[in-house]
């Protein structure tokens, strides 16, 4: 029996761990609820570590597109086709804070011309790397990140200034919105428990999202907005006082296709 129906307003899924992802049609799921093809390139600093949008905010810039015999890239006018298969075999290092330490992981460097490209973007010394299947699990732990539409609703009401594109700054892979095509009630998602797709995959909530400062990048400009962030964080506080700021959940369950428009049932925990 399903508490709440909606349906799939929107799909992304995000190539290259902090770039700009694409929206998509349809995503297919691993066993695990993963979406095929997400964060398995990443960028590497001179130094090998890994980067992100964080630091970089100008990633946000360069759109990854994903390819049948690989990945292509776009950004300052230029496309940049690449090999799945081509490039060196190298080590870069991830910090890894429950450790306290980094951890070096497998990957192959995307060669020269996309060095180029994202230095033209970022005015830094980065380079791309194909990530190997065990430091994509490690560095992309989670399987899919869900959003409501009332959620950014409410954070675009909690904003004085426009809020370009916030599904895509909240890195959301699923967007649900109402079955009669109005909106969710705001931060429905945190009390989910189980969605249903129809003829679909079956994901469950695992945890929510926890956010650092990449929602604050607006996507048409590369620009920090130090203000959307705030204003998650006072929207979280509301909901959750004196927990780590939160927007979002992850989910994971089994593999299937999930397609923009699908049947949705919500199984919702309402508390006592």
């Amino acid at each position: 029996m399903a508490d709440l129906v909606a349906r799939v307003a929107g799909l992304w899924r995000y190539p290259v761990k902090s770039c700009a992802g694409e929206a998509v049609d349809a995503l297919e799921l691993d066993a695990d609820g993963r979406p095929e093809g997400e964060r398995g390139w990443a960028v590497v600093d001179a130094a090998g570590e890994l980067s992100w949008m964080g630091a970089q905010p100008r990633l946000a810039l360069v759109a990854a597109r994903l390819r049948a015999d690989g990945l292509t890239l776009l950004a300052q006018g230029r496309l940049l086709t690449l090999a799945a298969d081509a490039g060196e075999a190298v080590q870069i290092r991830a910090w890894n804070g429950e450790r306290q330490d980094f951890d070096t992981l497998q990957a192959w460097d995307a060669g020269d011309d996309a060095a180029a490209l994202l230095r033209a973007t970022t005015g830094a010394r980065l380079r791309l790397v194909r990530l190997s299947a065990a430091a994509r699990r490690s560095l992309a732990p989670n399987a899919l990140h869900l959003v409501g539409d009332g959620s950014l609703r409410a954070w675009r009401e909690a904003l004085a200034q426009p809020l370009n594109k916030p599904a895509e700054r909240a890195r959301a892979n699923l967007l649900l919105r109402a079955e009669d095509g109005g909106e969710l009630p705001p931060f429905i998602e945190d009390i989910l428990v189980e969605a249903r797709v129809a003829d679909g995959p079956t994901l469950r909530r695992t945890s929510a999202c926890v956010r650092c400062t990449v929602p604050a990048v607006d996507p048409t400009s590369g620009k920090p907005q130090p203000a959307a962030l705030e204003a998650l964080t006072l929207l979280s506080t509301e909901r959750a006082p004196g927990a780590p700021v939160q927007f979002g959940i992850y989910a994971g369950g089994s593999g299937g296709r999930l397609s923009v428009g699908d049947r949705v049932e919500l199984t919702l925990d309402f508390g006592e």
